[in-house]
């Protein structure tokens, strides 16, 4: 499964964005800003909202995309239990399937807007958005997670966690870990695309930066790329934590890799595997793994029983509604991406149109949903803002356990500028904290 994108979010890319592009090799262009249109309310009826979903619900990198329609439906569902928002339902009338091709992405973009009508697009997942510079110049709301940056600077475009992506705000995140862990030699792996090297070589400039040993880099695997000559290396070189920057089927190759060269007990930091089916098939494979979350871990729901309300109305919801899906990171992306909706048209009142819902947006300046460190949507589209926070779990056993925390609070924070990886700071004011 995939992790999806807020900041530096290149969890998302790394995963089945990281494979799509592999397969297709294929980029975006970045949209253009946007003008949305004033006094138009498509697919407003006095008594329901129609809106779209764009993801990748058919083929092979499916599964790291197509659940953010169920959390997006999972959570228009709770709200439609208690009367929908100023008296209108919250409806999913066409969640279309670009099934991984950029052209569809594009053309079924337009067919959101030009034939379905639909007032926004809530649930936007695929390795290629190529809608975007559409559905940018159209004004349409748009909600989703990113894996590029194709979601900057069109100020309709609202990606998950915020709509930039940078890698380099996670400076302090890696040298952190490595601390923790008493690190005295580095691997780092990465693919030979951008969206996975570019994540790892923060990586290699944190550990440089901090003075951590890098025993052994490699940066340009191929996809699903015989990694033997890696591991061996690894091991000459003493290496104690490996970082990977590789999607779940790497990561698992990797893992068993490792275990046949007598590098089983080696600590691992993965961006792609959070996910409990995952290790439930994999367990022996994922001791010592470590994941980076960007959202409240599901596991302090149990931790800290009653503390993390925002987190308990997720389960419950999920759990009711789309149980096959409670524990999914990318259907969390889609629940992220309905709740900022729901608040926007909320905020919008009655007399609601599509340049009101975007306006009052991007005047939010604490967007949570009890899930997230707080999102200033008036910086959001363009800028990271400081500190940068993460919660950490790690594979004990056959569970994910919360790793890195002081009692309730989760969060591991940094500045985005000269962080201190030995001093985390405090989150900022919001923060869901128990």
């Amino acid at each position: 499964m995939l992790a999806v994108v807020r900041r530096w979010r290149g969890r998302a890319a790394i995963g089945s964005a990281l494979a799509a592009l592999v397969l297709a090799g294929c980029s975006n262009a970045a949209p253009p800003s946007a003008t949305p249109q004033s006094g138009t309310a498509p697919g407003v009826t006095s008594t329901a909202i129609d809106v779209g979903a764009l993801a990748t619900l058919s083929g092979p990198i499916a599964a790291d995309f197509g659940p953010i329609v169920p959390g997006v439906e999972a959570y228009f569902d709770m709200v439609n239990a208690h009367g929908g928002i100023n008296g209108r339902k919250l409806v999913m009338a066409h969640a279309l399937d670009d099934g991984g091709s950029p052209t569809q992405n594009a053309d079924l973009a337009r067919t959101l807007v030009q034939q379905d009508h639909v007032f926004a697009v809530v649930g936007v997942a695929t390795a290629f958005f190529s809608g975007a510079p559409y559905l940018a110049s159209s004004g349409t709301p748009t909600f989703g997670f990113a894996t590029e940056n194709d979601w900057t600077p069109a100020p309709n475009l609202f990606a998950a966690y915020g709509s930039i992506v940078s890698y380099t705000s996670s400076l302090g995140q890696f040298a952190f870990l490595a601390h923790q862990l008493h690190t005295t030699s580095v691997g780092v792996l990465a693919y030979n695309v951008p969206q996975s090297a570019e994540e790892c070589q923060t990586a290699v400039n944190s550990f440089n930066r901090y003075g951590i040993h890098v025993g052994y880099s490699d940066l340009s695997i191929p996809y699903l790329g015989d990694l033997s000559s890696d591991v061996l290396r690894m091991k000459q070189a003493g290496v104690d934590l490996v970082v990977s920057c590789m999607d779940v089927s790497g990561n698992l190759g990797l893992a068993r890799t490792m275990q046949q060269n007598g590098l089983g007990n080696t600590q691992q930091l993965w961006f792609d595997g959070y996910d409990r089916t995952t290790l439930e098939a994999n367990a022996p494979l994922m001791q010592h793994t470590h994941f980076l979350v960007q959202h409240v871990p599901f596991e302090a729901a149990s931790a800290f029983p009653g503390k993390f309300p925002g987190l308990q109305t997720y389960l419950a919801a999920m759990k009711k509604y789309e149980p096959k899906y409670t524990y999914n990171e990318v259907a969390m992306d889609g629940w992220l991406s309905a709740a900022l909706f729901a608040q926007g048209v909320k905020a919008a009142g009655s007399d609601l149109t599509q340049k009101k819902l975007v306006d009052d947006i991007n005047h939010i300046t604490n967007f949570t949903a009890g899930l997230s460190t707080p999102v200033n949507w008036t910086l959001a589209h363009t800028v990271v803002t400081s500190p940068e926070c993460e919660s950490y779990v790690t594979v004990v056993g056959s569970k994910f356990q919360l790793a890195f925390n002081h009692g309730t609070n989760i969060w591991t924070c940094f500045p985005t500028t000269d962080p201190d990886p030995t001093k985390p700071v405090q989150p900022p004011p919001g923060s869901p904290l128990g």
